[in-house]
């Protein structure tokens, strides 16, 4: 499937001052899925997270190493698209040429200042033009699994949409 993604980013960050116990979380990204809300044939995914050391998100001149544009990492949100077959449960949707169906985001740099790193605070992507695969018969009842990855490379867990009915 041919989509244009466009990403949009809602943090809220948790910044606790000095003279407050500070929140404190694991080190790897922990999300949640917060909101599927259809928009005509785009849709939004909000999830929520937390990261115990804030190491989130990249900046766009992060393109070397295991974030260059040929690897896993230069992207690190994850949506994987299934459909609900009748014959065969839920399988991979799958674009023209065959391959599984990934949305691919670049979550920006988050990092907060400070002596407290922990972050959390929501997520908010627009998948456009199409939530739905528009060429399988099978797209009337979907479902999405999410991951993070921080720049650790710590991989969240992995979470699933509610199922999703157009």
């Amino acid at each position: 499937m041919n989509t244009k993604i466009s990403l949009f980013v809602l943090i809220s960050i948790v910044l606790i001052s000095s003279c407050l116990k500070p929140e404190t979380f694991p080190l790897e990204p922990i999300i949640k899925f917060d909101s599927f809300t259809a928009l005509t044939d785009s849709g939004e995914i909000a999830i929520s997270f937390t990261d115990g050391d804030g190491d989130l998100g990249l900046r766009e001149g992060d393109t070397t190493g295991e974030f260059s544009i040929d690897k896993v990492y230069h992207h690190n949100l994850f949506i994987d698209y299934f459909e609900k077959d009748d014959n065969l449960g839920w399988v991979r949707g799958k674009d023209l040429a065959g391959n599984d169906i990934t949305f691919l985001y670049r979550v920006p740099y988050l990092t907060p200042n400070g002596n407290n790193k922990a972050l959390k605070g929501i997520i908010k992507v627009v998948i456009e033009p199409s939530y739905y695969n528009p060429l399988s018969a099978n797209s009337d009842t979907i479902k999405y699994q999410i991951r993070l990855v921080d720049r650790s490379l710590n991989v969240s867990n992995t979470i699933e949409s509610p199922v999703i009915t157009r």
